[in-house]
């Protein structure tokens, strides 16, 4: 054995010898356009990523937020101006004050619009703060210093806290400071007021009146309309729908390409083109299927799923996951294995930061991210778990419906488009042309159990575009350089 070892060595060329020569200034040419191509694409994802999470400070005025005043007394509307000039900072949401408007008119409808997404958060001053508060100063002490007065009950912060946790906690926090931060100055205001510039009356205003009414007359308490355990939904979508993404449509890829060469060699296109969207299909439903299965495996106990959660939860899963699939059907027909493997990375950070990410007040450049499927599954999935949260379904699925249809009508262009090459002989599976000092003949012109014999003349080429004998094959230890695969690195 070692005999013939060595006899087979014999044939073989060094690495560095002058014949291989150019096999090594291909190899050299590869690895360069693979550093370029992929550092091109790391900072192109990584500040995508970094972009859509940490740009939002500059668009607050695109978050909106509600300001319903419910009470309408002299202390409530001097509450609510204090309220408005704080927020009109370029630092803070947009609060659009709706106190005359007949929208809104109730709590539960702010809380509705709070819960369907119209607003991001809503600030409301309950009924009965002004009345309450005009008692506490008026006779609410007891001289001892103890208080009856609650402030909390003044404003209420309306919140869901579910949709997009980075972006709605920036929001929040914010909202929460500016509230803080005026009750000092309210305070102020409402004890001038109260004693009318009078020291006399100041002195016997803080001998009666509730201490607590005085220091702070008003505070506030947050509701979150969304259930507890939705609050890191998000995240749990992005990472359920990325992981679809990647087993439905890189699978399938790789799967193909261990048999393409002999469909696209022997079977008509619209044979091809009906496997392919076949294999794509198949796969995309088991594992969707075994997706939306854990889902309601795993689900919480104040979660009741019904029969249509389910097929409604597999149907977006499953259309994301075809939209992204016939997309890298596109990108495998067209492309040369190194750009396609730089389109997945990219493709998978800029889906990422839509599904994690409030796209609403990024910067406009971000805002792209309304036309990718990823991002409205996640919406999508969010209304169905929650009943109606941020309800835009129709814009959901219609985005991936154009998607999915757009890139399988393409995809059966390019398909059709590479047989005819690879029948022609121009193009080699790895989506490279044949090299010039080796022509490759038409399928067509073969004659009938002809296969290609290998000569020392012929250049390097793909194992994948030719079919080799068992004759041939013993004499691959003289001739080492004709079958080396380089086009796909």
């Amino acid at each position: 054995m070692l005999r013939q070892h060595r006899e087979l060595q014999k044939g073989l060329l060094p690495l560095f010898s002058p014949e291989l020569r150019g096999m090594r200034m291909a190899f050299g040419k590869g690895l360069w356009q693979m550093f370029l191509i992929f550092t091109v694409v790391f900072w192109i994802s990584i500040c995508f990523l970094f972009g859509a999470g940490y740009d939002g400070s500059r668009h607050m005025k695109d978050a909106r937020m509600i300001l319903r005043d419910f009470d309408q007394s002299p202390a409530s509307t001097a509450l609510a101006r204090m309220i408005n000039g704080a927020f009109a900072i370029h630092t803070a949401p947009n609060l659009v004050d709706f106190t005359h408007s007949t929208e809104y008119s109730t709590p539960a409808a702010v809380r509705g619009a709070v819960w369907d997404g119209d607003a991001w958060a809503a600030v409301i001053i309950n009924q009965g703060f002004g009345e309450r508060l005009a008692a506490a100063l008026a006779s609410g002490g007891d001289g001892t210093g103890a208080t009856a007065y609650d402030p909390g009950s003044a404003v209420t912060l309306i919140t869901e806290e579910s949709r997009h946790y980075f972006k709605v906690q920036v929001v929040i926090k914010t909202s929460e400071a500016i509230l803080t931060a005026l009750q000092a100055p309210y305070a102020q205001a409402m004890l001038e007021q109260a004693s009318g510039g009078d020291n006399t009356r100041l002195a016997g205003l803080i001998q009666s009146a509730d201490p607590l009414a005085l220091i702070a007359p008003f505070s506030f308490t947050v509701d979150n309309v969304a259930p507890f355990h939705f609050d890191l939904s998000m995240y749990i979508l992005s990472v359920t729908l990325s992981l679809c993404m990647v087993a439905g449509a890189f699978i399938p890829s790789n799967m193909w390409k261990t048999i393409e060469t002999p469909f696209y060699q022997n079977v008509r296109i619209t044979q091809l083109i009906g496997l392919r969207l076949f294999i794509n299909l198949v796969w995309a439903i088991l594992i969707c299927l075994q997706a939306t299965g854990i889902m309601f495996a795993f689900r919480g106990p104040s979660w009741s799923p019904t029969v249509g959660d389910f097929f409604g939860i597999f149907g977006i899963i499953l259309l994301n996951t075809l939209a992204f699939s016939f997309f890298i059907d596109c990108m495998q027909n067209w492309l040369h294995p190194r750009f396609l493997l730089a389109t997945y990375f990219t493709m998978l950070f800029v889906n990422i930061s839509g599904a994690v990410f409030g796209t609403e007040i990024n910067n406009h450049f971000f805002r792209i991210l309304y036309a990718t499927p990823f991002l409205n599954s996640g919406l999508t999935l969010r209304t169905l778990l929650t009943r109606g949260s941020y309800n835009k379904t129709r814009f959901s699925v219609t985005i991936n419906v154009v998607w999915s249809l757009l890139w399988w009508v393409v995809s059966t262009f390019l398909i059709a488009r590479k047989a005819r090459l690879v029948r022609a002989g121009k193009l080699l599976m790895a989506n490279v042309p044949p090299p010039p000092s080796a022509p490759a003949v038409p399928v067509s012109e073969k004659a009938p159990g002809h296969s290609p014999q290998l000569t020392p003349s012929d250049s390097v080429r793909t194992s994948s575009s030719v079919e080799l004998e068992p004759s041939s094959l013993a004499r691959r230890s003289t001739v080492s350089t004709s079958d080396i695969e380089i086009d796909d690195m």
